[in-house]
């Protein structure tokens, strides 16, 4: 079963770790190992934060064993779109001479994951924009 978290819909896996019937790390893992494996042919997260979503795994358990829920998507492994800012990362918009566009600050989208309890695990690729003939 551990293996297959990464199949889970995000309220289900919400749930089994509110439940514990599995850990956050056990999710992580389980996506972590789907992207390790995939993602080689795939390149579709261009921004791995593999090592940190699982540490920060580890540490939402650790919350959650002390009687502290993050929010809804406690410990719920997440992906966004390269586009998207996150504070201190590139923001490329699916360009390569973007690269060096560092965001100052999370966009909403990124607090609101966050203060949720969702854990970001990479950031996947955007196409770059099409001149209009």
């Amino acid at each position: 079963m551990a293996d297959d978290l990464w199949q889970l819909s995000a309220c289900d896996l919400a749930e089994g770790i509110r439940q514990k019937r599995f850990s956050g790390l056990e999710a992580m893992a389980s996506t972590v190992a789907r992207i390790r494996a995939l993602n080689p042919s795939l390149n579709a997260i261009v921004y791995d934060y593999t090592e940190e979503a699982l540490a920060e795994a580890r540490r939402a358990d650790a919350d959650l064993a002390s009687g502290s829920l993050r929010g809804p998507l406690h410990g719920v492994p997440v992906t966004i779109k390269e586009n998207i800012d996150v504070a201190g990362t590139p923001t490329p918009n699916g360009i390569p001479a973007f690269d060096q566009i560092i965001a100052p600050d999370d966009a909403p989208l990124v607090r609101n994951l966050n203060q949720a309890g969702a854990i970001l695990v990479g950031r996947t690729t955007v196409p770059p924009r099409r001149q209009h003939a």
